[in-house]
């Protein structure tokens, strides 16, 4: 950039955020990334192997009925779309929640007992590949929500960096947005337990509706949503969706259409919630 045109401060502390990141993975040399194809694990893993090369990182993405068809496709092709050769494969790591006794139960820490046998999982499996690091795409402004699934983090060892080179939710899709990365600007995701009310058994039919629930919305134009399902009624559902769908989604006929598409599916009452996601 020349002296005429300075950069601007906000771009200065991206860069900086940038070379911190790459620092840290140049130290430890080798390393597995916990991805999931959203915005976060995604610009982990660019920075990853265009920092050390395909060699030296193992992509390991937690395949289970947790997360939908399209985020496994989404994860899975993710090289492909983003001009990396065959040298670059996204391993599935196939895991069976279900049989997970403490899980189903769906105690108000479940996330923590999920991350904790997912990633003691990844560690086994880089771990016979003679890889020692595990990094996962925490960020920032992930560490001012509860998030159970932290503890397991710091417990197991498992490296954040993006936490340590400081970079928010912002400077992610910022940054990911200049290097081209299609998740830019994805909506945050979870896995489809977390539409499970604590205490309401985690089951395969449960798990199956809120998927089937979401991308019905989908296709009507909402993506992103979240569908909560209730915990005495199986006809009764909770909705989210993006703040910047809810004018559309509170139109007459698009209103309409929702119910029409919920009753087809044995749902009689929706409920939104105003404040979007």
């Amino acid at each position: 950039m020349s002296d005429d045109c300075p950069e601007t401060p906000a771009l200065m502390q991206l860069a900086d955020k940038v070379r911190r990141l790459q620092e840290i993975l140049l130290a430890a040399s080798r390393v597995a990334v916990a991805f999931s194809g959203g915005v976060d694990s995604s610009l982990l893993l660019k920075t990853a192997l265009d920092t050390l090369g395909a060699g030296n990182v193992l992509p390991l993405f937690a395949s289970s009925l947790l997360v939908t068809a399209a985020d496994r496709e989404r994860a899975l092709t993710w090289p492909e779309r983003h001009g990396y050769g065959k040298g670059v494969t996204v391993e599935a790591v196939e895991l069976y929640p279900l049989t997970w006794k403490d899980f189903v139960l769906n105690p108000p820490e479940r996330c923590y007992l999920c991350k904790f046998r997912v990633y003691s999982q990844f560690i086994d499996v880089m771990e016979r590949g003679g890889i020692k690091v595990l990094m996962d795409g925490t960020n920032t402004d992930d560490l001012k929500d509860r998030r159970p699934g932290l503890r397991a983090i710091h417990e197991l060892g498992v490296r954040t960096p993006l936490v340590e080179a400081g970079f928010s939710k912002d400077d992610v899709r910022a940054r990911s947005r200049e290097l081209g990365l299609d998740s830019w600007q994805q909506p945050s995701s979870s896995c489809l337990a977390t539409r499970l009310p604590h205490g309401m058994a985690v089951t395969g039919e449960r798990l199956q509706d809120v998927a089937r629930h979401e991308q019905a919305l989908a296709g009507l134009g909402f993506a992103g949503c979240r569908v909560r399902l209730d915990r005495q009624d199986s006809g009764v559902v909770y909705v989210q969706v993006q703040q910047a769908d809810l004018d559309r989604l509170l139109d007459p006929g698009m209103r309409m259409a929702v119910t029409r598409l919920f009753g087809k599916q044995g749902v009689g009452r929706v409920f939104l919630d105003l404040a979007g996601r």
